[in-house]
């Protein structure tokens, strides 16, 4: 059955990961921090942080809490929530999923409960991630989107499950239990796009805890339906709509998800990344943006029909401008860059009346090259008749060595120089340390 092909496909996978395997593991785990110590102070990281208060004490921690510790499940709740605060997290094109928000607080989270090295924490996130890409292989048909699912609290949970069978060392059998017991914790709507409302931020700390319970109730003896993915009553039909074939996962070292996945440019929307990026462009030329009249941004029919994504004038709640085409381009023909404080207090009166002259429209070639690559255009029209234009082709991303200075920002200031350097230094050496010394850091 197919949960168990991948089971024994990612224990086989394990042992062949190489040194660049684990090294860009750690890059992921470094992104994973910075955007968590990035969103410390907003509102829904404190709610979710009382919700782990509520189960008291433990001995799991908290990141960027001041040392508090917490149980295992409660902790990893509250630390994806933090990876997700901002919009900022890493992004795997072809699931549309977040892999850094739900298995890096897994991996964390177990390895510090095991007591696990550093080398299996960054092997546990390789598994997690390329978990969470076969599931989604199976099920991200055409009307996934269209019935309302979200991808990242959909397949999320088996990410975790994943990175925590390895760690706990659980056998092919006890792993699929857990795999199945996760099937049933996939959930996720996209409600609160039109809606406004926050649970987008809850959606996979909710896959990351119920991964992690999935492998704590398998390892206790609870089990789960080895057909859960392509039984007749299974997430396939469920989620994907079809009762069709499901493709056997196909795990290559060379093809896996933690090297085909991103870092975000930009603390906006994966499918925003690009239309900034051609903002921006314009931005340096010296365009005034109160002489825009009009704004066309085109792009992928993903990008436009995506919940949120296509709204000019809405923008009254964070989640609706962290979404926005619309406000993403029109915060970086002002700003020239898109920054986190223009998600907070009222929304500025010249990026909503840019927002309000500009539309979305789906580019055919745009279009075809979907997910493979994310290019936009941002076209202009000026109150003198003249037009200016900028293309963003390829994908707009951060570069490894991005990722590490926006942990040093985000961090820093937080933990101090020092002891933000040497939790780059461990998590970009790959071995010779252990989860429990890297995460006594994390105040």
């Amino acid at each position: 059955m197919y949960l168990d092909d991948l089971a024994g496909q990612l224990a086989a996978l394990a042992p062949k990961l190489t040194h660049d395997h684990l090294e860009r593991a750690g890059v992921c785990v470094l992104d994973a921090l910075a955007c968590a110590y990035g969103g410390r102070t907003m509102p829904w990281v404190g709610q979710a942080r009382a919700v782990a208060d509520a189960g008291g004490e433990g001995a799991s921690t908290v990141w960027a809490s001041g040392g508090s510790r917490r149980s295992l499940a409660d902790a990893v709740f509250a630390n994806s929530v933090g990876c997700h605060s901002l919009l900022y997290e890493d992004t795997h094109p072809e699931s549309r999923v977040h892999p850094g928000t739900v298995v890096v607080p897994a991996a964390l989270g177990v390895g510090e409960h095991v007591g696990a090295s550093g080398t299996d924490v960054l092997r546990a996130v390789v598994l997690g991630y390329e978990a969470v890409a076969q599931l989604a292989a199976t099920s991200l048909t055409e009307d996934f989107v269209g019935r309302g699912w979200r991808a990242s609290s959909v397949f999320g949970p088996f990410g975790a499950v994943a990175a925590g069978a390895y760690l706990f060392g659980l056998d092919r059998s006890t792993t699929v239990h857990a795999l199945g017991i996760a099937a049933s914790a996939s959930s996720g709507l996209c409600a609160w796009a039109p809606a406004g409302t926050t649970e987008v931020y809850f959606q996979p700390a909710s896959a990351a805890r119920d991964g992690t319970v999935a492998v704590l109730l398998a390892r206790a003896g609870a089990t789960g339906a080895a057909s859960a993915v392509e039984g007749p009553f299974g997430l396939r039909r469920a989620f994907g709509g079809t009762s069709g074939g499901v493709p056997k996962p196909a795990v290559a070292a060379d093809q896996l998800a933690v090297n085909q996945s991103f870092f975000k440019a930009h603390p906006s929307c994966a499918l925003t990344q690009n239309p900034i990026d051609a903002a921006v462009q314009l931005h340096t030329r010296g365009i005034d943006p109160d002489a825009v009249t009009a704004v066309t941004i085109y792009t992928s029919s993903a990008a436009a029909t995506y919940p949120g994504c296509d709204n000019a004038d809405s923008f009254a709640a964070p989640i609706s401008r962290q979404m926005s085409l619309q406000f993403a381009v029109a915060a970086a023909l002002v700003d020239g860059r898109l920054e986190p404080r223009r998600y907070e207090g009222t929304v500025d009166a010249r990026l909503e009346k840019l927002a309000a002259r500009s539309r979305v429209v789906i580019d055919p070639v745009y279009d075809r090259l979907f997910p493979e690559r994310t290019d936009a255009r941002v076209e202009l029209l000026l109150a003198g008749g003249e037009q200016a234009s900028a293309i963003s082709a390829g994908r707009v991303e951060l570069a490894p060595a991005r990722v590490l200075d926006k942990f040093r920002t985000h961090a820093g200031p937080h933990l101090g120089s020092g002891p933000a350097e040497e939790v780059i230094r461990l998590l970009t050496a790959a071995d010779g340390w252990a989860v429990r010394d890297l995460v006594s850091r994390f105040i």
